[in-house]
């Protein structure tokens, strides 16, 4: 079984533990993490304060409660949190067979930051979401402050527990009390566990294209995307069995997980149907999602054999690119080219060259293509509520011409879709399939809480947004007005969730801002159009590079975040969406719709996978936020 501790036992057998072995095995555990070749006298210093605090703590316990006792429960040190780039699951982790789960971290410090407290928090989260045998768990996270003259804090989901004499009382309290409830837990299997989680669209892609490894899926949230994936990939066998040609439409709200979706299917094929020359495609309309891909699987497939690679700039594709050569008849009849899975379809243009004299639709286009073909699959993915472009439609204007494309070209198709669409559907019976409704967000470890809160902020509802925000847990939601410290509580929270930035590489965090609002930046938008912006650096490069977002030095537009996410954004809120009259106004003279502020700002306000803090200069727009709930960023607080 591979070891994902450091040390881990039952309590009897950490009390007879030798405290010298116990640390050798820590050091040796630790140092054959790739960024982690040594470990600090620090770091064994804080080991042998920790070991020495838990140990005094439950033999004080085992005082008061049978022997027996110490056999049935588990602590575990330094656990990792798989997939989190080595980063631990706080010092100690205690489990009770009552089925509650203890997280404790270490601090030797008077006074507790917001994100140390944070980061507590966001470990048990994540092992409550996505560690198997952590799921079904009660979890109670601890920071320990371990001077005697430590000055305690209050916090909604982190206990604040002072060591005196190397006894954390209010953990022993606790622990009794767990104690006295019944047993239904099998300790031993917590060591067991496994993460499953999904990654990010880039990291995830690179997993895909070089390391042939498809994300772990397996917790509730995720059944729904196994299970379309499977679907998807059983319809195309399907089709080329039975020559058919089916056209299946995915609806997902944001962050499902759509994107991952797509690049996972067309990679599965390729690569099983590859002795076949089968040349599935992945097709955006999202220009700045495809150059990221892109420029990602060039940025680390220089790391990797050829023998592993899958060229990305033939299964992935801008749609502009697609249509051109399609209209010029230099592709259309490709015997190959069977599968396209057609990436945020609401895009889709209403004119195929956005002029009114061009009569078709881009979906006119694509069924065209799946009409002259033997058999085929075309996916269309939609989304709704997040429309950011002039003419991107909703989701009536989106069926209207689809079932348009339908009667002039699909006589022959068989179309899948979910129920919630098919009353839209003229002329034709669509299959219902409910597995191809995502309706569950994965992409985020705090589920879908933060869509809640976003559109109750939206709706200008501040009541509703404050009850929202109390389910946000772990989830670091912050307001200032200064710049300078939303960019020192960033710094300080990067280093605090990445171990001192011994492996920072996955953790990206950057400026956003709204295309339409008041510029405080070199938006990425404003280099674009000059012809000088390059998105994929942006994300990809490492935090040092003054390219990276991580240096904190240009910002990214909803048309340029689309669809993908960084670890934590900050957001400067513009002056195209501000409160007055008791609501949140979209501003005049700034977008054709309204609907079109408001969808930039609900793709602005989720792309922060781990945490968002607001950058706010209106008044009264501030007092609004701060009345949903948003903690206040000062100088005190960080």
């Amino acid at each position: 079984m591979e070891q994902f501790s450091g040390w881990s036992g039952y309590w009897t057998e950490f009390l007879q533990v030798d405290k010298q072995k116990f640390i050798k095995q820590l050091s040796n555990y630790c140092r054959e993490f790739d960024w982690a070749k040594t470990v600090s006298e620090q770091q064994i210093m804080a080991w042998h304060h920790e070991f020495d605090v838990m140990h005094k703590t439950l033999k004080s316990l085992s005082e008061n409660i049978d022997a027996s006792f110490l056999n049935k429960a588990w602590i575990s040190f330094e656990h990792e949190l798989f997939g989190e780039s080595g980063k631990r699951a706080a010092d100690v982790n205690l489990v009770l067979p009552s089925g509650e789960l203890f997280l404790i971290e270490f601090k030797h410090k008077q006074h507790a930051s917001p994100e140390e407290i944070t980061r507590v928090s966001f470990d048990l989260s994540t092992l409550l979401k996505f560690h198997s045998e952590s799921i079904n768990l009660q979890g109670k996270a601890y920071l320990v402050l371990s001077r005697e003259d430590a000055q305690p804090f209050v916090d909604d989901f982190v206990v604040c527990d002072i060591a005196h004499n190397q006894v954390i009382h209010k953990l022993k309290e606790a622990l009794l009390a767990s104690m006295a409830k019944d047993e239904k837990y099998d300790v031993s299997k917590w060591q067991e566990g496994i993460f499953y989680r999904q990654p990010g669209i880039l990291s995830g892609t690179v997993d895909l294209f070089y390391r042939h490894k498809m994300p772990n899926l397996k917790n509730e949230a995720a059944q729904n995307i196994n299970e379309a994936r499977d679907g998807l990939i059983q319809l195309y066998e399907c089709a080329k069995d039975k020559k058919k040609r089916y056209i299946v439409m995915i609806n997902g709200r944001p962050g499902a997980g759509k994107t991952l979706l797509g690049m996972t299917v067309v990679t599965e094929l390729a690569r099983q149907y590859k002795d076949e020359g089968l040349a599935p495609l992945f097709l955006s309309g999202n220009d700045p999602l495809v150059e990221v891909l892109r420029y990602t699987l060039d940025y680390y497939g220089k790391k990797y054999d050829e023998s592993m690679r899958i060229d990305g700039a033939t299964i992935i594709e801008q749609l502009v690119n697609f249509k051109r050569q399609f209209k010029l008849n230099a592709r259309g009849n490709s015997a190959q080219e069977n599968y396209i899975f057609f990436d945020e379809a609401q895009r889709a243009w209403d004119h195929i060259g956005h002029h009114e004299n061009e009569p078709e639709s881009e979906l006119h286009l694509l069924c065209r293509w799946l009409k002259q073909k033997e058999f085929g699959v075309l996916v269309l993915l939609i989304g709704d509520g997040q429309a950011i472009h002039n003419k991107e439609m909703s989701i009536p204007e989106f069926m209207m011409k689809f079932n348009d494309a339908i009667a002039k070209h699909g006589q022959d198709f068989q179309v899948v879709m979910p129920a919630l669409h098919s009353h839209y559907c003229k002329d034709y019976t669509p299959t219902i399939r409910e597995i191809f409704n995502l309706k569950t967000p994965i992409r985020q470890h705090y589920t879908d809480k933060l869509d809640l809160w976003i559109e109750a902020v939206l709706n200008s509802d501040a009541i509703l947004a404050k009850e929202h925000f109390k389910l946000l847990a772990s989830y670091p939601l912050y307001i200032t007005q200064s710049k300078e410290i939303a960019e020192n509580y960033a710094l300080k929270l990067k280093k605090e969730l990445h171990e001192d930035e011994q492996h920072p590489t996955k953790f990206r965090m950057g400026w956003l801002e709204s295309s339409r609002g008041n510029f405080f930046g070199q938006s990425f938008l404003k280099q674009i159009e000059k012809g000088k912006g390059q998105i994929g650096p942006w994300y990809v490069h490492q935090p040092e590079d003054p390219q990276s977002c991580c240096a904190l030095n240009s910002s990214s537009t909803e048309f340029v975040c689309q669809g993908l996410e960084i670890s934590l954004a900050l957001f400067h809120w513009g002056n195209d969406l501000l409160y007055r009259d008791a609501r949140l106004q979209p501003q005049p003279n700034k977008r054709v719709k309204d609907e079109y502020t408001l969808g930039a700002y609900r793709v602005l306000l989720s792309r922060g996978k781990n945490g968002l803090i607001l950058h706010v200069e209106d008044q009264m727009t501030y007092e609004f936020l701060s009345r949903c709930g948003v903690k206040t960023l000062d100088d005190q607080s960080i």
